[in-house]
């Protein structure tokens, strides 16, 4: 199992460059946050070490952006404040994001051990500072034991990350990085979603492509799969593809992926589907529909049957009716739902 420093590259192509830069702002980082009192690990790709480099360079090294996880033994406003600094800084220098998430104590650890991001955090991280919380506290779950509302979080952050790729491609943005970005995320979320629905989801990204291609899925889409893989691994700013045609075939994926999600061939049963599909994993409850009311701040006195789903799920029927057509706009109420419930 990967774990804290245990790989010895942030990038999957091993770029000298992107490796000696990421080992500097680590040191960097550690020395700045020596004795405040935080955990804190870099996750996401580069810290599973499959980030991606940016082929011109163009914009600068480094690609994805970088997710910083920051655990406590008690929360910290001071040090809420400091991380906020460092975040600017070091996102004006490598020109990415720069992210640190907010602060997680024992409990929160072990509250959301069965998500899907803190189970690749734990196959996958770098510690740059503290005591290792995640070693000590996060227990290591099988890929076959992620719920399904995980596959539903996927569906509905990609979702979006595509209506909101649609958007610029409407309206002509030259933000080409966004757009690409966003598709091929919506691509590779649509099929990892499949895959922790059919309880076949696998930690390497290699083995999840196997999976993908050894399935029953449509050719174009096996292909879509595989080319959002290479491009994870070395993104570029320029595709052979119209890239409103490759927003297309990644919307047909998507919605086809939460249609197979769910069960469901008719999009009218959506709600019927995800409703049976979580009940058969246990996540049926009435704290859901409680939680969907206090986020929200609304009292739902109807279809409260539609609100005892996990909240990550309410909104996809909606967005798959959005991604019918390219939108010009994203409405704003769904907008903000997303919002709450990301």
């Amino acid at each position: 199992m990967l774990n804290a420093n245990a790989h010895k590259n942030f990038t999957s192509c091993g770029d000298p460059e992107a490796e000696k830069l990421l080992e500097r702002v680590l040191l960097e980082l550690g020395e700045t946050l020596s004795g405040s009192g935080l955990c804190v690990c870099l996750g996401g790709s580069y810290g599973r070490g499959d980030g991606g480099v940016r082929q011109d360079k163009e914009n600068g090294l480094l690609y994805n952006d970088l997710d910083f996880f920051v655990f406590v033994r008690k929360r910290s406003e001071k040090a809420a404040g400091l991380l906020k600094e460092i975040s600017e800084k070091y996102e004006k220098l490598l020109s990415v994001d720069v992210d640190f998430s907010s602060q997680m104590t024992v409990k929160d650890i072990q509250n959301n051990a069965s998500r899907l991001m803190m189970q690749e955090l734990k196959r996958g991280y770098r510690l740059v500072c503290g005591e290792d919380l995640l070693a000590q506290h996060l227990p290591e779950y099988p890929a076959s034991a992620l719920p399904f509302s995980e596959a539903c979080r996927l569906l509905l952050n990609r979702g979006m990350g595509l209506m909101l790729a649609g958007e610029k491609i409407k309206c002509k943005s030259s933000d080409t990085d966004f757009i690409l970005r966003n598709i091929y995320k919506g691509i590779l979320g649509a099929g990892d979603a499949l895959l922790i629905a059919w309880d076949q989801y696998c930690w390497r990204i290699s083995e999840r492509l196997a999976a993908i291609e050894n399935s029953d899925l449509p050719e174009m889409w096996k292909k879509l799969y595989c080319d959002a893989v290479k491009f994870k691994s070395t993104p570029a700013r320029q595709i052979d593809t119209d890239i409103a045609t490759l927003w297309s075939g990644a919307r047909d994926f998507w919605r086809a992926s939460l249609l197979r999600c769910a069960g469901v061939d008719d999009p009218g049963k959506l709600y019927r589907g995800i409703y049976a599909e979580s009940r058969k994993k246990g996540e049926v409850s009435l704290k859901n529909y409680l939680k969907y009311c206090i986020k929200t701040r609304t009292l739902v006195l109807t279809g409260l049957k539609k609100y005892s789903i996990p909240t990550v799920a309410v909104l996809l029927p909606e967005v798959y009716s959005a991604l019918a057509v390219m939108p010009e706009t994203i409405d704003s109420k769904l907008h903000q739902h997303w919002l709450i419930f990301n």
